[in-house]
């Protein structure tokens, strides 16, 4: 009997891997310019439209795209229809590129056509003023913005321009229209001499059910405060537990966990920091101040983490010894066990999925859920910290704590169990599934399965499976994004030259 229930462990994980490859989730292949070329772009454009030379500034890039029309879109159907368009006019798979040297900053937009589509200069007027301004017309500017037929400049019609007064200066202000149902794009540029400071853009969706997306977005907006509220009411419940149970079990292995959610926070801190940068840097400060800052707000995110995990673990574990609950008891099995489920539920998933697929009764959207290509601005590096932190809070809260408890008062780990499940259902968004209650459904049996192997053979095994099912679908999009790039370059490397 043991050997068939060994041998079922190692079957497992060879039929998820089989399913996985055949119902792989779908992506598409990244469009995503190089970002060496997209910075020398950059250079360039600033150069001939500000006259400021930023090729030895400070260089920080990220890759950037409209989560909100994208949402929009994906909410009310349409995102199929127009992902061309998303494309063409830089609202995915765009770089966000900001230079900065002293007091001085400058971020700029840049599509997968190669096309400005985004501009800001925090420039001295007056440092700007030494250089000529490169074009004549509003026409002349968007003739020479526009790189390819089907880009944003090629499809923006100009409609209109006028002047405003600021720090007893002139500004010149163009205004473009890019409309291709049912997405429009209100494009702004403001000159000073000739020269470009600012280009920026509103995105609207010309549909009568809008007020029907903007609904699911605010349920979104409110359902993502679910995780802040289940952490909070985890610490009160865990601290009572540990008062009226008078017993502590597991401080090494809490501390251990605790630990690694801290470690996860700060193995990050370079990346986290460039992406506030680029995001809100304020040219008032130094680099230096902004990087002494980040460092402080990722160890204090690292403690607060850290803590919850800690506390909720302490009074989990000693729960789960009073209902005889494995932790870390034998290890290596519980992680062979987890190994094998983690690759089997990701399979059968997968397949799952696919078939609803198939039907037309689900719709992903790659671009907000976990199986895109669109996580290719990710390192490595943040898909192991966002796999290990997700696994271990969630599996701690949900798993070792709740569960436990709702036994505990209830004495029935079933109830407990289905309990749990719809709790860190309702935790999830759902993005990017419509519809939604399709993924819910998901996430309590997945629930259901990761509880199930809590109480049977112990937490490290439900922790592995969890891990194991979120590192991979969030490092597939990485693995294919730098298979691309290997493929692209030695194509070109394997051309003969002309």
């Amino acid at each position: 009997m043991t050997t068939i229930i060994h041998l079922l462990w190692i079957i497992l994980p060879i039929a998820g891997t089989f399913l996985f490859y055949k119902f792989k989730p779908k992506t598409y292949e990244s469009l995503l310019l190089h970002k060496k070329e997209a910075r020398e772009l950059a250079v360039q454009f600033i150069k001939r439209y500000s006259g400021i030379d930023v090729s030895d500034w400070d260089f920080y890039a990220m890759y950037w795209y409209d989560r909100n029309t994208v949402n929009m879109l994906h909410h009310l159907g349409l995102l199929n229809k127009v992902r061309h368009i998303l494309y063409h006019w830089g609202l995915v798979e765009s770089w966000r590129i900001r230079f900065v040297r002293e007091n001085r900053s400058v971020i700029i937009g840049i599509n997968s056509n190669g096309e400005i589509t985004f501009y800001t200069a925090n420039l001295s007027k007056k440092e700007m003023a030494k250089h000529k301004g490169a074009f004549s017309s509003p026409e002349q500017l968007k003739k020479e913005l526009a790189v390819s037929d089907n880009g944003l400049w090629a499809a923006s019609q100009f409609t209109g321009a006028g002047r405003k007064e600021e720090d007893l200066e002139n500004i010149e202000t163009y205004w473009y229209i890019a409309e291709s149902q049912p997405v429009r794009m209100k494009i702004t540029v403001e000159i000073h001499n000739g020269q470009i400071f600012y280009i920026g853009s509103e995105q609207e969706i010309l549909t009568e059910d809008i007020e029907t997306a903007v609904k699911k977005e605010q349920m979104e907006s409110t359902l993502n405060m679910t995780g802040v509220l289940a952490s909070c009411l985890a610490v009160i419940a865990a601290i009572i537990i540990l008062i009226n149970l008078r017993q502590n079990a597991g401080i090494t292995a809490s501390i251990l966990l605790g630990a690694v959610l801290f470690f996860c926070n700060i193995i990050t801190i370079k990346e986290d920091i460039q992406l506030s940068i680029v995001n809100t840097y304020d040219s008032r400060l130094s680099i230096k101040t902004v990087y002494a800052l980040g460092i402080l707000s990722a160890i204090l995110a690292g403690l607060a983490t850290g803590f919850v995990v800690y506390i909720c673990s302490l009074a989990g574990h000693s729960l789960s010894n009073v209902l005889q609950i494995a932790f870390f008891d034998n290890a290596v099995w519980q992680f062979f066990v987890g190994l094998s489920v983690g690759i089997g539920c990701l399979g059968f998933f997968s397949a799952i999925f696919s078939w609803l697929e198939e039907k037309n009764w689900l719709r992903i959207s790659p671009e907000l859920s976990n199986r895109t290509i669109y996580l290719s601005g990710f390192t490595f590096k943040q898909g192991l910290s966002i796999g290990l932190q997700s696994s271990i809070a969630e599996e701690t809260v949900y798993r070792l704590l709740i569960i436990p408890t709702i036994w505990w008062l209830s004495g029935n780990w079933a109830l407990a169990i289905i309990i749990s499940s719809i709790l860190w259902a309702i935790m999830h968004q759902g993005t990017g599934f419509h519809p939604r209650w399709i993924r819910w459904i998901q996430l309590v049996v997945f629930g259901i399965i990761l509880g199930f192997f809590f109480i049977q053979f112990g937490f490290l095994s439900s922790l592995t499976i969890h891990f194991i099912y979120n590192f991979i679908l969030v490092m597939k999009p990485l693995w294919d994004y730098t298979f691309q790039k290997k493929l692209k370059a030695s194509e070109t490397f394997k051309q003969p030259s002309v």
